[in-house]
This record gives C-alpha cells, sequence and structure tokens, in this order.
C-alpha cells in the first residue's frame, strides 16, 4: 500500500506545450477551486467594466478553460480515462439538450421567479448553461491534470482551506447576527420545513447563496476535513470543529442527517470505532446543553399537533405536494412521460397557479426532477449508471483500499442521501464540489491501475530474463 501511496507515474499527458503551462494551468485551476464558494458574494458578481458576463469567477474560468483546450481535452490515454470520459460526454448532452429545451419558456421562468431567472435569452443562457458548464470543466480538468497522489493530496488541501474560510466567515457572520439561530420559522401549511427568512437573508446577502446551497458545501466536504483530521491531526482538528459548528448554525436538517451518515460510514470503513464513539458522545452531550432550532426541527419531523405520523408529513409536504400532483400531470402526457419537459420542468407544470403545487424551482428529489426534465427514457438510463457507478466504487475502494478515497467516497455518499429531498443531478451551485471529487476517485483508481501494470510489467520481465539465463546455463 505503501508503494501505491508513493506511486508518482503518470499516463503520458501528450502535451504540445510547455511545462511551465502545465504548472501554470494547475494553479488557476487550484485557485478556481478555491473561489467556488465564494463566487456568488455580491461585491464579486458585479460586471468588470460595465460588460455583461465580465465577473471575476467567470474571467477565471475563461482563463482555466484557455490553460485546459491548449492540449488534446478530450485524449484519452488509457481505458479508464476513456470510459469516464465518454460517460461525461452523455452526461452533458443530456444536460444541453434539457437546456436548450428550456430556452423557450425563458420569460415564463423570469415571471415565476424574477430575481433568480433573467428576462433577457442571453443572460438566462449565461447564469443557467455556460456557469453551470464551468462547474463541469472541474472534472476533466482534474481528471487530466491531477493525476499523481501528490496533486489529488494538493487538491484535497485546497478544498479543505476554502471550506475552513467559509466556515471562518459565515460564523463571523452568525455571531454578528445571533437573531438568525433563535428565529422562527414560518411555516407554509408545514410544507418543506417552513422558510427561516432571516437566515436566508443572511446567507444571500453576504454569500450569495442559499443556505441549503451552504449546507450541501458542508455535506459534500466533511469527510475530507475529517480525513485531513484522522491523517495530519494537529492543526487540522480546528476547520473540521469549525465545520462542524457551522453546520449547526445552518440548521438544515438534510445537512445534519447527510454528515452525520457519511461521516459514520467513513469513520465504520477506516474502522475508527473510538472516534466514532466519541463523536457520538460530543453530539449527544451538545444536544443536551443546546438544543438549536435544527435539532428541535429534526426530531419534531413528521410529528405535528393537527395529524398524525405519515410518509408526507416526514417528508414536510413533498409527498403531497410536490411529487404526487407532478407525477401524475407527466405520465397522464406520453410526450412528457418520456422525453420531459426541458430544463426546470417543475415551473411549466400546468398546476402551478391552481395552488397544488409548491413553488420551488426543483422537485425537492434529484432522480423525480431529472425525470420531469428529461423523461423516463433518459431516467432509466441514468439509475442503471448510478447503480452500476456505486457497486463499481464500492469495489475499487474495498481492493484500494485507500483513506483518501473513502473520504471522496463517503462526501458523494452523503450527496446521494441529500438527493432525496433536495439537490439536482444537472450541474448547479449546490453540486459544484461532486464533479472534482469523482474525478479524483476515478484518478485514485487509475493510479491503482497503472501500479500494477506496471508492476506486473516488471516482475514478467524479469521472470523471462531469469528464464533465458537458465536456458542459456543448460545449452553451455
Amino acid at each position: 500500500m505503501r508503494d501505491f501511496l508513493n506511486y508518482t507515474g503518470h499516463a503520458p499527458y501528450h502535451l504540445t506545450f510547455a511545462h511551465s503551462d502545465v504548472q501554470s494551468g494547475r494553479i488557476v485551476f487550484l485557485l478556481f477551486v478555491f473561489a467556488l464558494p465564494f463566487h456568488e458574494v455580491p461585491f464579486l458578481t458585479d460586471n468588470l467594466f460595465g460588460l455583461q458576463g465580465f465577473k471575476p469567477f467567470n474571467l477565471l474560468s475563461a482563463i482555466l478553460l484557455v490553460y485546459f483546450f491548449k492540449s488534446a481535452p478530450l485524449h484519452a490515454t488509457d481505458k479508464i480515462e476513456q470510459r469516464s470520459i465518454r460517460i461525461f460526454l452523455l452526461y452533458f448532452a443530456t444536460f444541453t439538450i434539457a437546456f436548450i429545451r428550456s430556452i423557450p419558456n425563458a420569460p415564463l421562468f423570469h415571471s415565476h421567479y424574477p430575481n433568480s431567472f433573467s428576462e433577457s435569452y442571453s443572460d438566462y443562457v449565461l447564469s443557467s448553461f455556460i456557469v453551470p458548464s464551468f462547474y463541469i470543466v472541474a472534472f476533466l480538468f482534474t481528471l487530466k491534470r491531477m493525476r499523481s497522489f501528490q496533486e489529488l493530496e494538493r487538491l484535497t488541501t485546497v478544498i479543505c482551506l476554502s471550506v475552513l474560510l467559509l466556515s471562518v466567515a459565515f460564523i463571523t457572520l452568525v455571531l454578528m447576527n445571533p437573531s438568525v439561530l433563535f428565529s422562527e420559522r414560518s411555516e407554509m401549511a408545514g410544507l418543506i420545513s417552513g422558510a427561516r427568512d432571516e437566515m436566508a437573508e443572511l446567507c444571500e446577502g453576504y454569500i450569495g447563496i442559499h443556505y441549503n446551497t451552504l449546507g450541501t458545501i458542508y455535506i459534500c466536504t466533511i469527510p475530507l476535513l475529517l480525513y485531513r483530521a484522522l491523517t495530519r491531526g494537529g492543526l487540522w482538528i480546528v476547520p473540521l470543529s469549525l465545520s462542524l459548528l457551522a453546520i449547526l448554525f445552518v440548521e438544515s436538517r438534510s445537512t445534519l442527517v447527510a454528515v452525520a451518515v457519511s461521516c459514520c460510514l467513513f469513520l465504520i470503513q477506516r474502522r475508527r470505532f473510538d472516534i466514532l464513539v466519541l463523536g457520538a458522545a460530543a453530539i449527544g452531550i451538545t444536544s443536551f446543553l443546546w438544543i438549536g432550532q435544527s435539532v428541535y426541527a429534526l426530531f419534531s419531523t413528521g410529528f405535528g399537533d393537527s395529524s398524525g405520523l405519515s410518509a408526507n408529513s416526514l417528508l414536510t409536504g413533498r409527498v403531497d405536494y410536490i411529487w404526487v400532483p407532478l407525477l401524475n400531470e407527466w405520465t397522464n402526457d406520453i410526450g412528457l412521460f418520456l422525453f420531459g419537459a426541458g430544463r426546470y420542468g417543475m415551473m411549466t407544470s400546468q398546476l402551478w397557479d391552481t395552488g397544488t403545487l409548491i413553488h420551488a424551482v426543483h422537485a425537492h428529489n434529484a432522480i423525480i426532477g431529472f425525470f420531469l426534465d428529461c423523461g423516463a427514457i433518459f431516467t432509466s438510463v441514468l439509475i442503471i449508471f448510478l447503480l452500476v457507478g456505486i457497486t463499481s466504487a464500492w469495489r475499487v475502494g474495498r481492493s484500494l483500499n485507500s483513506d483518501l478515497y473513502w473520504a471522496l467516497f463517503a462526501c458523494i455518499f452523503g450527496y446521494g442521501i441529500g438527493m432525496m429531498t433536495d439537490r439536482e443531478i444537472f450541474p448547479t451551485l449546490q453540486n459544484m464540489y461532486v464533479f472534482p471529487i469523482i474525478a479524483m476517485m476515478i484518478n485514485l483508481a487509475r493510479l491503482q491501475y497503472l501500479f500494477r501494470r506496471e508492476k506486473n510489467y516488471d516482475g514478467s520481465a524479469a521472470a523471462k530474463m531469469q528464464q533465458l539465463y537458465r536456458l542459456g546455463e543448460e545449452n553451455a
């Protein structure tokens, strides 16, 4: 195992530009990853020189694309990379088709959510297709440029430091505005856990993202912080502790559950039962001393005064006010059932203005949301890919036995749990970390493949030389 972790071999890059450009491209990419949680901060979203789309993050992404496309970006150097690129192209083609079909609905989306969707078609294309495509590029760049274990460790460090800065900023904002911790949830007939307006205003006003998006960032990164704390110890315990405190302040139930399950999975897989017991004890003591809105809401979910325990109450209205009416509408129309309604298909529902639906951008379930956008055919393919991918990732993890790999697996597993009640399949702010994390998992598997191939080759060559030597002795 130690030999594998020290393995620095690379598949041939076939690059046509200087080594300095390769290093510069990696630096730009690390800056890109570091900036991911902050690129929607209000003062960073202003257009430079008054030019539409000339925002700092967009310009950084454009520079990254220049470095990336200087070489053959889709040229595969081994079977694992070739298969990964093909699946990526299928995913991107599906996203592109769903988005193109949604372009005529841009004015409708603007009428529903004028603050989220622009009335201009060009602005809609920029914000809902170009910017999300930048998140996807992180997958390709990691796959093609961050190949050695040292480079993957460096990328992990950048992600952890970015989340640390995010946690410090968020905790500071909350401490400066302590009333957000005790603001009541404005119940919408008990649906979707109500809305905490003060917390939403705080996150969107200073960080530029919804508090659920903030929670998803932690879902995708906490196992990496836990990995660093266990393998490096010392100061890395501080970023982990601050991030866990930030999660309590976010007060998102799905975030609490997903983070708890993913961290438990990582600790169990690494046989760190001592840390698991200590963590459970710390959580119990914290809950006893201070029961925040999130912990109280978590344990009170589904137990209302006016109704008994049911699937709809446990899922805070999603069943009766989103999933059932939308699935009925889509299954009663053969076109919608087979091919969906395009990107943001939920907002095209005829039930939108009848009071039947909770007004939301997406269906609060990733698979159902994908079905509404793309239909049954693509959804069936998606489910097959997800099942095969989970099985393959688990099998690779068992053979690889790498702490970093299992931490990355726990990140994706936690996001998968969050997909049950929120989040999406297509690229958004919420899943921007998923793409480089998946590419990191693939590259760890490739390192194992290349290491074993070279080891077997060396062993076979040595055996062949020994056999020739023996034949020479016999002939002599």
